[in-house]
């Protein structure tokens, strides 16, 4: 059965937005989820746009920053027209890949239609600092960001279990989300060492307006990732797809 999606003419909006995802659908159509300022995040049909000489064949594309008028629908919001604010800035595959590690997170941990502007902002900054900065170290700040303003954020200055302030190495339970110290260590979760717990903390605060260099340590950065990421797949309960692709590009 096609699913058949009426314009809703007396429901119009717009509002700036930052393309999450796009996607082919139906014959001459794309699916999308943007993120916009004053309306969170929006799933969307664009009619038409697979064509390329029409303004949504043209525009709607992966983290391109658009002036956008869209129609509300039962299901699904719809585009009625767009203004380009920003193309993305000319991207590598290696800074394609974590801009959609940063997308993916997003999707994963925001509701539609839950006004954010702080992730706007965020997203907007994230995109275009990525090819002028480390792309790793970029999108894990923003990922790290991305918790701490969707209510996710890990505990990492007491334990969960026990309340003591932890100085020093300690774990992670990605079950209890945040840190553990040795006396309630239950050989299960992950090693969390100091450097990583200053890490994580430098990512959060990291001014992407500004951002100032500060020395990482492979280590630190490689246990940030495996504790970050696998809290984030238990929170969402689903693998996260760019991960794998950035394990195909060897990254």
């Amino acid at each position: 059965m096609v699913l058949r999606y009426k314009l809703m003419s007396n429901t119009a909006y717009q509002d700036e937005v930052i393309i999450l995802k796009v996607k082919d659908w139906q014959t001459a159509d794309k699916y999308a989820v943007c993120f916009s300022r004053a309306h969170g995040k929006i799933p969307f049909l664009a009619y038409g746009a697979r064509y390329a000489r029409t303004t949504g064949g043209r525009l709607i594309q992966p983290f391109a920053m658009l002036d956008m008028q869209l129609y509300s629908g039962k299901r699904l919001d719809s585009m009625k027209s767009c203004e380009l604010i920003a193309l993305p800035q000319q991207m590598d595959i290696k800074q394609m890949a974590y801009a959609s590690v940063i997308a993916e997170v997003t999707e994963a941990l925001t509701e539609a239609h839950e006004p954010q502007e702080d992730i706007y902002e965020l997203l907007v900054g994230a995109v275009q600092i990525l090819s002028r900065n480390n792309p790793r170290l970029v999108a894990l700040s923003a990922i790290c960001k991305l918790l701490v303003l969707t209510g996710f954020a890990p505990v990492y200055d007491a334990c969960v279990n026990c309340t003591e302030a932890v100085e020093g190495d300690a774990f992670f339970s990605v079950v209890q989300g945040g840190l553990i110290c040795e006396a309630c260590h239950g050989g299960e979760e992950l090693l969390f060492s100091s450097g990583a717990q200053k890490l994580l903390q430098e990512l959060i605060a990291l001014d992407f307006n500004d951002p100032q260099p500060f020395t990482v340590r492979g280590g630190d950065l490689m246990q940030l990732e495996q504790i970050l990421y696998r809290f984030i797949v238990y929170q969402i309960d689903k693998p996260l797809k760019s991960l794998s692709f950035l394990a195909q590009l060897g990254l």
